[in-house]
């Protein structure tokens, strides 16, 4: 019922390697997105905007998974940062933009659903606001 810590954190890593790997490599640039045009330059801010997203939410994960947590709700927050992770590196590829986007976003919904989901996050959220108690 509950996975191992090292295991989850080790998995979230790779997955997140894997698919902007794949990502990488799957993506051919549209000739007509050149960096240099204006709505390049936008799309790729967005994806560094993206990428950033996707940092917080592994940080938030790497928390998580301290902690003994459900399968089925690992498995979902693992997907749903794995398909934003590519999705990102697409988007800065400018490659699939459409498709990209609504992945990213689909990933996203996917992941604020599964950590609303997840109630035993909620009994360790005084543990990690106590920390900041002390600060003013």
């Amino acid at each position: 019922m509950y996975t191992e810590t090292v295991t989850l954190r080790t998995t979230l890593l790779l997955g997140c390697v894997v698919t902007v790997a794949l990502a990488a490599w799957v993506g051919n640039p549209a000739p007509y997105l050149d960096s240099g045009f204006a709505l390049g330059r936008l799309l790729r801010a967005m994806a560094v905007i993206k990428a950033g997203v996707v940092l917080a939410a592994i940080s938030l994960l790497w928390w998580r998974f301290k902690r003994p947590v459900a399968a089925h709700l690992a498995a979902a927050c693992l997907i749903s940062t794995w398909l934003a992770a590519g999705a990102s590196m697409l988007i800065w590829q400018l490659t699939a933009i459409p498709l990209a986007a609504l992945t990213f976003h689909a990933g996203g919904l996917a992941f604020l659903v599964a950590a609303w989901r997840d109630h035993r996050a909620s009994a360790h959220a005084p543990e990690a606001w106590s920390l900041f108690k002390g600060r003013r």
